[in-house]
Formats: structure tokens, sequence, C-alpha cells
């Protein structure tokens, strides 16, 4: 066995454990990527439930608001029947001058 012969087969497992090292590096990458891809469609996912819960409470406050002056005027006619009723009570109850 020559020098030369040893030179190649140690120039061999070198080449063997730096393709095993970027191996492992490109197995790595993938790994978190894979992970940081997992989390972001996670996110995504909770963000929608987000988006949708603020709808559906937008919508809730958007009915309500439509009801709402419909409401206020039965009430403010309510009230002002209940005023007249009193005013007018009150001018039986008063004695004739």
């Amino acid at each position: 066995m020559t020098p030369l012969d040893i030179l190649y087969i140690v120039l061999a497992f070198c080449a063997l454990w730096l393709t095993a090292g970027l191996f492992w590096l490109v197995w790595q990458v993938a790994s978190i990527l894979r992970n940081v891809n997992e989390t972001m469609s996670l996110a995504q996912q909770t963000f929608d439930k987000i988006e949708e819960a603020i709808t559906a409470i937008r919508h809730k406050f958007e009915a309500a608001s439509s009801t709402l002056p419909l409401l206020v005027g039965g009430m403010k006619k309510i009230i002002d029947y209940a005023i007249e009723k009193k005013k007018g009570k009150e001018e039986k109850d008063e004695p004739a001058p």
C-alpha cells in the first residue's frame, strides 16, 4: 500500500463524513421549517377563529343597533303617554276655584 492509496482512503472517509454532516444539516433545517410551518398553520387557524368571533359579535351589535331606534321610540311614546295620563289625572284631582 502506497502513501497515495492511504491518501485516497482518508479522502474517501472525509468525503463520507462531509456528506453525512451535510445530510444531517439539511435534515435539521427541514425539521425546523416543518415545525415553523405547523406553527404558522396553528396561528392562522387561531386568527381565523378570532376573526369569526369578532365578525359574529359585530353582526350581533348591528342587529341590536337596527332594533334599538324602534325600542327607544316605543319607550319614548310610553313615557310620554304616562306623563300625559299623570297630568290629566292631576288636573282632575285639583278642586275648582
